[in-house]
């Protein structure tokens, strides 16, 4: 695989972290629409009733238009960044290694940008960095229509890749759970996680 193109998503999933991890260069599209039930919005993460779905309010535009992602707006009138960490927290606060990365988890947080692609290119770069995934990294020119990114964003896509199963929070209760954001791989696998991914190359 050489360039892989996505969508930046808030804390790409772990599928979507193998592709990237594969890939020799990467591009954020940013020129794409804004796109309803995506990760451009939502992450999930292991709780302890299950999967559970964190989802960034945004402020809406005009109805019947296609509205560039660029230009979406977070709602910080919503307290959802004291929510997201407080799930977050409790659902991993077990985890293996959720404490030596919490630090750097909750400074992340106390400097949100008014926009959701600025926002979701931090939660990124945040997650790549945490894994030591090094790539050169491009913002495309014009709109890409890139069918793998397309898929890799949609929550609702099926999923037709099954992972090797690693150890996860609430595992004995709910069985292997996927697709999760990136963070269920670092706070559960910690230096691992690098090694994981490499593992599964084979199955994208």
């Amino acid at each position: 695989m050489q360039e892989l193109i996505i969508h930046p998503s808030y804390f790409p999933d772990v599928i979507s972290l193998i592709h990237i991890h594969k890939a020799t260069q990467l591009a954020f599209e940013v020129h794409d629409s804004y796109v309803k039930q995506t990760y451009r919005n939502r992450t999930n993460i292991a709780a302890a009733n299950g999967k559970l779905s964190l989802n960034i309010p945004i402020l809406h535009q005009k109805k019947g238009h296609s509205v560039p992602y660029k230009t979406i707006e977070i709602d910080h009138s919503q307290s959802w960044k004291s929510n997201h960490l407080k799930s977050i927290k409790s659902a991993y606060y077990s985890s293996p290694y959720f404490e030596y990365y919490q630090d750097e988890l909750e400074q992340l947080y106390e400097d949100i940008p008014e926009l959701l692609l600025d926002w979701n290119v931090k939660a990124t770069m945040f997650l790549l960095e945490q894994l030591n995934i090094d790539k050169e990294i491009r913002n495309t020119s014009t709109y890409s229509n890139d069918s793998k990114a397309k898929q890799l964003i949609t929550a609702k896509a099926k999923q037709t890749i099954i992972l090797d199963p690693y150890i996860q929070v609430f595992q004995e209760k709910h069985g292997f759970l996927q697709p999760l954001s990136g963070l269920d791989l670092l706070f559960n696998l910690g230096p691992a996680a690098g090694s994981y991914l490499k593992s599964q190359h084979s199955k994208i």
